[in-house]
């Protein structure tokens, strides 16, 4: 993987414009430690970090043809393929990249070339004859792509702090859409939580011009093919067999060593499985250990390297781990979260790092196609007990919703549970299908944003934003369809795929790979039968029926249980609030940086510093992540790092003045 930023126009001179586009690029510099180069023009300048995975020496970047110039951060697995079906066509190459690659197809197909690439990318392209810039993100959005309007210029970049560099700028929230944010967990559309950025929505490439931004055009959406499901549960889980294993090929294409992520539950297990399949090698694995015996799977991780005979390495996590490397992490998350579930990823990829591997293949994406969230469960539930409201019998599942959570099965807590999934009935089936159970749950953040800001929870506001984003047959697919959808659009792109994905292992030069993400696996999966991927409550069914007989059984047997990490405890260890956190939750830093109500968020402070209760629910949990990760954004936005480049390092350097 690498980091990509661009400068199109704007009030600067040639010289201005190459110490701008190489203050940028070195803020991506973890991103691709491995070199850098920049190309400047009389309009554009590009700069590149690399991350050698492939062709080690000739692929270095900014890379120019006799037209096109192209900053790339990506892998498109297929190009292989795609050589050989551009040499057809008497393309000569020379050199074995897929940067290469990418760069000849776009020459030969246009931006018909990004739906022929199996991969995941975001691209810089400029047309040196036409003078237009094209800028193009993956189908998912695995890969970040950010655009910046600023003093008459056009700023691009793989990362939101390339834009601190920039003279004249300063980092600020959009209040409004950091409360969308804290309601979904991610802002809908191309919006972000600060204001004048935007990032590239998935699936789409924008023409730029020197004039400003010229054209947007979708060239992919979820669901929008005319997929047919199988006919059996057996048939489905051939085909899923079938493309999940290929798609796993592709992605172990490297110059360097692949390794993989083993958390303990179903996904990553199958994947390290076919990895096995194709690796004839020991190749290595990693895992996060806690010493919190409520978050650690290390025993599940045994088993699986047991089995698969890799070569492993487990990082113990514990609280002060957490809290001690929480401020740096939100400097690589660009935004609040939720949960410290990114930390210990954040200190794995460092450990990945240093036992010499570059790439590692995961397993997210799972939960989205195959129904693996909660709200997929809590859905089913409304939707049956929706058809006979006054039904004693149907609400009686809420016991069953979550065999981890023993408040769910206490009878005492029936009642409240009952009556809080009642206020659904009605609301379930608009266009955010799951996202208002997580909006209800989120509204109580409103309470604690600064009295200044009139944020009030409007549901309808929320439904007339999601209808902006939702396809045309969008009505016509089922609940569980459109969750996926809604799921993929907001959590898994904007939110997992940062905070857990792509900024946590490319803090430390590592690129994270994802086999159910590949657009052949996700097609397939929306189309098949709902009772294949959630049968009664029981969730990715038709994983743990095809892959149950190579997995050990306590990982097929054991009850879904989603990654997580000590959130509140990781802060009030010791007795009371620890110094970082009391620090940046303070009434004077809470007031300075504007965004929270003091005296709300003291009462917070001061209920846990009395003592740490024994369970601690969801609310508490995400009150204090997403009001502390909020101040330390705050932090990093005004207090930038500075990272200056090696010169040593530098690869590239066209000057096309």
């Amino acid at each position: 993987m690498c980091g990509v930023a661009g400068i199109l126009a704007g009030g600067l001179d040639g010289s201005s414009r190459e110490r701008a586009i190489c203050s940028m690029v070195s803020t991506l510099n973890h991103r691709g430690p491995d070199g850098w180069g920049i190309y400047c023009g009389v309009e554009m300048a590009l700069g590149h970090t690399r991350l050698s995975i492939v062709d080690l020496q000739g692929g270095h970047q900014p890379m120019m043809s006799d037209r096109y110039v192209i900053s790339y951060n990506g892998e498109i697995y297929n190009h292989i393929e795609l050589r050989g079906d551009l040499e057809k066509k008497g393309v000569v190459f020379s050199t074995t990249s897929d940067t290469e690659v990418a760069l000849k197809a776009f020459e030969v197909y246009g931006a018909e070339a990004f739906s022929l690439f199996n991969g995941q990318f975001a691209m810089l392209i400029w047309d040196r004859r036409e003078k237009e810039l094209v800028v193009a993100r993956d189908r998912y959005g695995i890969r970040p792509l950010y655009v910046l309007e600023h003093e008459g210029g056009w700023y691009f970049s793989s990362e939101i702090k390339a834009f601190d560099t920039l003279s004249g700028y300063r980092r600020t929230m959009d209040m409004q859409a950091l409360f969308e944010h804290a309601l979904l967990w991610n802002t809908m559309g191309d919006s972000t939580v600060y204001n004048k950025i935007r990032s590239v929505s998935a699936g789409t490439y924008e023409r730029f011009t020197t004039q400003g931004r010229a054209s947007v055009h979708r060239y992919y959406e979820i669901g929008e093919s005319c997929g047919v499901s199988p006919a059996t549960l057996e048939e489905a889980g051939e085909a899923l067999e079938e493309l999940l294993l290929d798609s796993v090929r592709l992605r172990l294409r490297s110059d360097v060593p692949v390794g993989a992520y083993l958390s303990g539950g179903i996904d990553s297990s199958v994947i390290t499985h076919l990895t096995s399949l194709w690796n004839r090698d020991r190749f290595k694995t990693f895992s996060v250990a806690f010493e919190d015996a409520e978050f650690d799977e290390s025993f599940f991780q045994k088993e699986m390297v047991s089995r698969i005979n890799s070569d492993h390495l487990a990082l113990e996590v514990g609280y002060r781990h957490i809290d001690e490397h929480f401020l740096d992490a939100v400097y690589h998350f660009e935004r609040p979260v939720f949960r410290t579930a990114g930390v210990p990823l954040f200190m794995l990829s460092e450990k990945v790092r240093e036992n010499g591997i570059k790439v590692v293949l995961t397993g997210e994406g799972a939960d989205e196609i195959l129904c693996g969230y909660d709200s997929f469960k809590e859905l089913k539930l409304l939707e049956f007990w929706g058809r006979d409201p006054a039904s004693k019998m149907r609400p009686l599942l809420i016991k069953k919703l979550y065999p981890h959570l023993r408040h769910y099965s206490n009878p005492r807590q029936y009642g409240l549970m009952k009556m809080y999934y009642e206020g659904f009935l009605k609301e379930y089936d608009n266009e955010l299908s799951g996202l208002n159970i997580r909006a209800g749950n989120n509204r109580i953040l409103s309470n604690y944003f600064h009295k200044d800001y009139p944020l009030t929870f409007e549901k309808d506001r929320l439904i007339e934003t999601a209808r902006q984003v939702v396809p045309d047959n969008f009505s016509t697919w089922t609940l569980l369809q459109k969750n996926q959808f809604m799921e993929m659009k907001t959590l898994l792109s904007g939110y997992l795929l940062s905070s857990q994905g792509d900024r946590m292992s490319l803090a430390h030069g590592v690129e994270g790979r994802y086999p159910f993400l590949d657009h052949r696996v996700v097609e397939a999966l929306f189309y098949f039968k709902d009772r294949f991927k959630l049968r009664g409550f029981s969730q990715k069914y038709l994983l743990g029926k095809t892959y149950g007989h190579h997995l050990p059984d306590a990982i097929i047997n054991r009850p879904k249980k989603p990654y997580t990490a000590p959130d509140l405890k990781s802060f009030f260890h010791g007795g009371g609030l620890s110094e970082q956190a009391a620090h940046f939750l303070s009434e004077d830093v809470v007031r300075e940086y504007g965004v929270f109500d003091e005296t709300m968020v003291g009462r917070l402070v001061a209920k846990f510093n009395r003592g740490m209760p024994a369970e601690v629910g969801y609310r508490d949990n995400m009150l204090i992540t997403f009001i502390l990760s909020c101040q330390m954004t705050h932090h990093w936005a005004r207090n930038p790092k500075k990272d200056p480049l090696d010169p040593a390092a530098m690869t590239v350097r066209i000057d096309d003045r």
